[in-house]
């Protein structure tokens, strides 16, 4: 085993919030020259630019797990790393299935393209992607579970959209794979992890987290937010 580094929060130009520099090729070029070994393409409510930024990392070498940055009902934002290709179709059914589909006008959001590998336009998304679903948090983590994957509430330290600026505490019956935080580790007894939540190239790695793993994948990140076998989180930089 061996230290990786993993920036886990990264939006494509397909949220209206991200760059139109952030093409899933541009993420894997900054991911690659920031020496990152593994990143989520983490988008808000899809993971329609997930496969095209696996397939381009394969080429490049660099692991890409598919995710979202899921909103629910109160307005509180988590990440949602999913374990294949299979799960992300399916769950990616399930958020379209609970898409409140608020009208987005892209002169004042930004636009929300999807592009195939030659970055073209394959189609815009016509409802505002953040928007909060009609799921409450509880039955975003027990959907996230049921497909197998981490839930992890986003930059818990934040002011809005995070978990304690909405609901004010971390429930104790909300089963968390582990927390996102920006700034100083807090005493809680969950895994604390950092990532980037980079909108533009050049924040790509600014935050990530090492992890002491076999290789860098799912499975292993999955052990290592367990600590299990010897896997673990080594350090959450920033």
């Amino acid at each position: 085993m061996k230290p990786f580094r993993a920036d886990l929060h990264i939006h494509s130009l397909l949220s209206p919030c991200g760059s139109l520099d952030m093409s899933p090729a541009a993420i894997i070029r900054h991911a690659v020259a920031r020496g990152l070994d593994m990143i989520a393409v983490s988008d808000h409510n899809t993971t329609l630019h997930c496969e095209l930024a696996v397939t381009l990392g394969l080429g490049a070498g660099i692991t890409v797990l598919r995710a979202a940055e899921v909103t629910s009902s109160e307005e509180v934002h988590s990440l949602v790393i999913l374990p294949d290709g299979e799960a992300r179709v399916s769950f990616q059914a399930w958020l379209e299935q609970h898409s409140t589909f608020v009208p987005h006008d892209p002169k004042i959001f930004g636009d929300q393209v999807v592009i195939d590998s030659d970055e073209n336009i394959i189609t815009e998304i016509t409802h505002y992607l953040p928007a909060a679903l009609d799921a409450t948090l509880d039955e975003v983590e027990a959907a996230a579970h049921r497909h197998g994957a981490l839930f992890i509430p986003a930059h818990i330290d934040r002011p809005s959209f995070s978990i304690t600026s909405q609901l004010g505490f971390i429930p104790e019956d909300l089963y968390i794979d582990a927390i996102e935080v920006t700034g100083p580790t807090p005493d809680l007894l969950y895994p604390v992890i950092r990532n980037s939540d980079a909108h533009i190239p050049e924040h790509i790695g600014r935050r990530y987290t090492s992890y002491m793993l076999s290789r860098p994948s799912f499975e292993e990140l999955a052990m290592a937010l367990r600590g299990e076998a010897g896997r673990h989180i080594i350090a959450a930089e920033r």
